[in-house]
């Protein structure tokens, strides 16, 4: 590992890039590149080249890699690149491609999470481009958020480590190829990673091309205060109206279902009309007498405290905070009021109270039991005056003028609302009009966070956004949708690329959902695929084909 001057690194480039102009770009030129020794004549003052691995093996490991242990395998022959900046103190790996088409994909990250994403950056090269993900500055699971303890951490969380590791991995990529163009950088990237994605459009418009936001976990200041809350309802665990069994969110999703699933006409399985399941769902109905029979019977409490969980989150002052749960996104309740393990120390309300602990300088031993409305009012000059995690601008003017974004988000969303991802779509239409010609939003029913459906409902929900290959068969060597569907039909990336590059904007995305042939969990068929609808468009079935043909509905 070499640091060398500012002035050394602007001559060796100048230098190498002549070189290797001279003799013409090859591949063997390429392989020869993938090396400690090339990389450390390119980079910069400051920054550190850790790694650098020419893969033919079709997987690469970074060992310790907390946040993100899954490795990405099926990969075509790539440089596995991985670059430290000593002065920011954040990382970001690179896969760069033997065979490159001259596009990026930079990848976000999940949660809290701290690490490369390499995982999410493995279809890249399969689809002919470099890949890039950043640390976000650190290295933790999801349930630590100890290591946000300065400023400088909790803004590269934020956004400066995704911003200059794009930054910097450009440079480098566009060295590393002999001075070739790079003719498209895209994003993806689901809840954190969605977040980054529209941060990142909002501080520099000329970052991306295209952008491809699942399920974006914007508003920072608000959501952390809102989880809390949800905490706070339900406590103590003893109490009659806390919510914190397994069975009883079952039983809630089972009567919602119940209830709405015929109301947008068709008896699917599926609540694709939660606006109407709010206006007419009973919640009384799960009322019995049984106290004994905590699997289906609820008590009045319980119900009211699952019907605060439904409304928006407003302080006592009549302040709007944070949108509540949709109907039919029970089956994810669990995320933020079950334990993530065994033993008293394992709940989530200890995740929940950590925002509060770390990002907040409350300090450690601030309990949930604490909390108040205050957090909202703090929350919210901290976001602002330093850290600055939340995207909540909306006149997206100045990259309306190159870019492109398609949004999408799942009804049945647990984790981030998906009422609230449709707030951050209609203020932007508010501020700007119409905002058709470069900004689309798809709402998936039935669909979980990011990716997935709840047991038994079976909704068509893969569209080959951020993290969704790795969920079926083949796994981590997955990208794009399987069984051939790697199209801009039925694959929300190359539908973005088609849009950036040939000016084709999608009007609907095929969904699919896909069944397990048999007990490996290797083998899947095809089960449903369903047209998804731009905002606010809904699918209408013909009465006709089957219900789980695409080409028995379409967008009205």
């Amino acid at each position: 590992m070499v640091l060398i001057s500012l002035a050394a690194w602007v001559l060796l480039l100048v230098a190498g890039r002549l070189v290797r102009a001279g003799r013409g770009l090859c591949q063997d030129d390429q392989v020869a590149a993938c090396s400690l020794e090339y990389f450390n004549t390119i980079v910069p003052p400051h920054i550190v080249v850790e790694r650098v691995q020419n893969v033919t093996t079709g997987f690469f490991v970074e060992p310790g890699n907390l946040g993100y242990p899954s490795f990405a395998s099926g990969l075509p022959p790539v440089c596995a690149v991985i670059i430290q900046n000593t002065t920011a103190n954040y990382r970001f790996g690179m896969f760069l491609p033997d065979t490159w088409n001259s596009k990026l994909l930079v990848v976000g990250n999940y949660g809290f999470l701290g690490g490369i994403n390499w995982l999410d950056m493995g279809p890249g090269p399969k689809f002919g481009m470099a890949s890039l993900s950043t640390d976000t500055g650190h290295n933790s699971g999801q349930a630590d958020q100890s290591w946000a303890d300065t400023e400088q951490r909790k803004i590269n969380w934020a956004y400066q480590a995704l911003e200059g590791s794009t930054i910097l991995g450009k440079r480098l990529i566009q060295t590393y190829y002999d001075s070739r163009p790079l003719t498209y950088t895209y994003f993806s990237g689901c809840s954190t990673g969605g977040r980054q994605g529209l941060k990142q459009i909002q501080r520099d418009p000329d970052i991306f091309d295209g952008a491809l936001i699942g399920a974006p976990a914007w508003d920072t200041e608000n959501l952390m205060p809102w989880v809390s809350k949800l905490a706070v309802w339900n406590l103590p665990e003893d109490a009659s109206y806390a919510i914190n069994d397994p069975s009883l969110f079952v039983r809630l999703q089972t009567e919602v279902l119940k209830q709405c699933d015929h109301l947008d006409g068709v008896r699917d399985n599926i609540v694709s009309s939660p606006g109407l399941c709010r206006q007419t769902f009973n919640i009384t109905k799960l009322r019995c007498d049984v106290a004994s029979n905590q699997t289906s019977c609820w008590t009045q409490p319980q119900t009211e405290t699952a019907q605060e969980m439904y409304e928006d989150y407003m302080t006592k002052d009549g302040t709007f905070v944070y949108k509540g749960h949709e109907y039919g996104s029970e089956a994810e309740w669990g995320t933020y009021l079950l334990p993530i393990g065994p033993g008293p120390g394992n709940v989530r309300r200890n995740f929940d109270a950590q925002y509060e602990r770390y990002f907040m300088d409350y300090g450690p031993d601030w309990q949930i039991t604490s909390y108040n409305d205050s957090v909202v009012g703090d929350s919210r000059r901290r976001d602002r005056r330093s850290v600055s995690a939340t995207s909540g601008q909306y006149d997206l003017g100045r990259f309306r003028d190159r870019g492109k974004v398609i949004m999408y988000s799942g009804l049945a969303d647990g984790v981030v609302p998906v009422r609230h991802t449709t707030l951050y779509y209609d203020r932007t239409v508010e501020r700007m009009g119409v905002v058709d010609g470069f900004f689309r939003y798809f709402q998936v029913p039935g669909m979980g966070h990011c990716w997935g459906t709840p047991e038994g409902v079976g909704a068509p929900w893969m569209i080959g956004g951020a993290g969704q290959a790795a969920q079926r068969p083949p796994y981590n060597a997955g990208w794009s949708v399987p069984l051939g569907f790697n199209d801009s039909r039925h694959d929300a990336l190359l539908a973005l690329m088609e849009w950036v590059e040939n000016g084709n904007a999608p009007y609907e995305l095929v969904a699919s959902e896909f069944n397990f042939t048999d007990a490996t969990r290797r083998n899947i068929v095809v089960h449903r695929q369903r047209p998804i609808c731009m905002y606010p468009r809904i699918a209408i079935w013909d009465k006709r084909g089957s219900q789980d043909n695409a080409s028995s509905w379409s967008c009205g």
